[in-house]
């Protein structure tokens, strides 16, 4: 009965904390709820996260940062009341295969590093269903070239930024970071930037590698999240497959960069070949892989807390800051 209370409970506030201009964000079938509802019967020990922000947090939810046709893109900002100096700003990017999902999702994690001293910004995007590839990257790039526009305004410290992302969100933050906002062979938008860390949890950094082509270009499935986001499949249209692939872009100015993992590895794919490209360049990377996990772990206990405590000593030490 307690359970169920709780996943009635979590429904309305995740509902209450989404609202957005679009329904292309509000009917994502990728919830918090829905992820419990798949993984109880095979992890009877898991429970759903407090939505509640703590003592002293604040959020500023549905900040619009870009203005479409028919909507506006928002960002939610996450911070602590005590927070009067500037601070560092992580990113953070929801996944959903790029076809759903809203910022909602991140809200758990996103109080648990705002608590660490952090601003934490969480951005809507557009989706495969409203706008083929790359639209919804160029949607962030403008998400993070509008925050370091406005960082007076929420304290951000822009000297020391933060990409991170889970699952499709983790590919995208790997890409952003990597490419430095500057994707090949397309119109480049804004000013070349660097970012001072990468948080990659549970996405992939090679769509084109023999790791991800047998999940991501399943012929099986017509289109594949990976191939309606691009338009086509892998044999139809390559060249998009090998711009979005983060490891591509790997050069001497990425960040350090932790990949934050669970059980199953074709959710990481390319991060070992990403790996070994940063060593080359002698740009510090961690794994951090938790036991037992599977895909989407980070939105419920126990595993919440271990990736907010893992992320926050990454970057307690690589920023090499006092917050």
């Amino acid at each position: 009965m307690l359970r169920c209370f709780y996943i009635l409970f979590y429904a309305y506030t995740s509902n209450a904390f989404s609202q957005n201009n679009s329904v292309h964000l509000e009917k994502s079938a990728y919830s918090i709820t829905s992820t419990y509802q798949k993984l109880i019967a095979k992890y009877p020990e898991i429970t759903l996260p407090i939505l509640a922000l703590p003592p002293g947090g604040t959020l500023k939810n549905n900040i619009p940062y870009k203005v479409l046709n028919n909507r506006s893109l928002t960002l939610d900002v996450y911070s602590l009341k005590s927070q009067i100096k500037k601070q560092p700003l992580i990113m953070l990017i929801h996944g959903g295969g790029w076809q759903s999902g809203q910022p909602s999702l991140m809200r758990p994690l996103a109080i648990g590093l705002a608590k660490h001293g952090y601003v934490v910004a969480v951005a809507s995007y557009r989706l495969s269903g409203e706008a083929k590839y790359p639209a919804g990257v160029y949607d962030l790039i403008d998400a993070l070239l509008w925050l370091k526009e406005h960082s007076a305004n929420y304290n951000i410290d822009d000297n020391n930024i933060v990409l991170a992302g889970t699952s499709a969100g983790g590919q995208l933050a790997a890409l952003l970071a990597y490419s430095g906002g500057q994707l090949t062979a397309q119109p480049k938008i804004g000013t070349p930037f660097t970012v001072q860390a990468l948080l990659n949890i549970d996405g992939l950094s090679d769509f084109t590698s023999l790791e991800a082509l047998p999940f991501e270009n399943d012929p099986k499935k017509n289109p594949s999240a990976a191939g309606a986001w691009f338009g086509g499949r892998y044999e139809e249209v390559p060249d998009l497959w090998k711009q979005a692939s983060p490891i591509y872009y790997i050069n001497e100015k990425s960040p350090p960069t932790l990949f934050l993992n669970g059980e199953k590895t074709r959710f990481h794919a390319g991060r070992d070949a990403a790996i070994d490209q940063l060593n080359r360049l002698n740009i510090h990377s961690k794994v951090i892989k938790l036991d037992n996990a599977p895909h989407s772990f980070w939105l419920l206990n126990p595993w919440l807390e271990p990736t907010i405590a893992a992320c926050a000593d990454f970057l307690d030490h690589t920023l090499n800051i006092t917050l």
